[in-house]
């Protein structure tokens, strides 16, 4: 993990003071039912309104648009600088070697432990839950496997 340049929308007095290839538009960031300063008013279709008379009042009802900067830029965040995988077989799980530079530290770990058993010249390959699992995927040990129609094993569990 490091610092890594993020494209970022805000409103202008959102965005930091040092945000970087800032660009902005106009949009709406509010409304109001009271006129405002460089608001643009916007009415719906008028219709009318029955005041009891017999006679109609024509009524519109409007809102002020109230106008501000929406911008993007670029900014540093906390993101992923490089992602390390090692792959291998056997019954020796290590983590990959990894050199971090200043400023990055090591972000989240996570392991994929997988099992492969051969029963009736046909190889099964299915995921365990955790190490302890991988553990007792000895060679030579012994499995009860639930497959599907597919050949996709569906539940394993080793024998006792």
């Amino acid at each position: 993990m490091g610092q890594v340049p993020v494209r970022v929308s805000a409103w202008r007095d959102e965005a930091p003071a040092n945000a970087a290839e800032l660009s902005c538009r106009s949009e709406v960031r509010s409304t109001s039912d009271a006129p405002q300063p460089g608001a643009r008013e916007v009415c719906g279709t008028p219709y009318t309104l029955d005041t009891g008379t017999g006679m109609g009042k024509v009524v519109q009802d409007c809102v002020y648009e109230i106008y501000d900067d929406y911008c993007t830029y670029t900014t540093l965040q906390w993101g992923v600088v490089n992602t390390v995988v090692q792959r291998g077989s056997g019954l020796t799980a290590t983590w990959p070697g990894v050199n971090l530079r200043a400023g990055e530290e090591l972000g989240q770990r996570g392991e994929k432990y997988m099992c492969v058993v051969r029963a009736d010249d046909r190889e099964y390959t299915f995921d365990l839950r955790s190490m302890a699992e991988f553990e007792q995927c000895q060679p030579g040990s012994k499995w009860k496997l639930t497959v599907n129609s597919l050949g996709s094993v569906v539940e394993a569990a080793p024998e006792r």
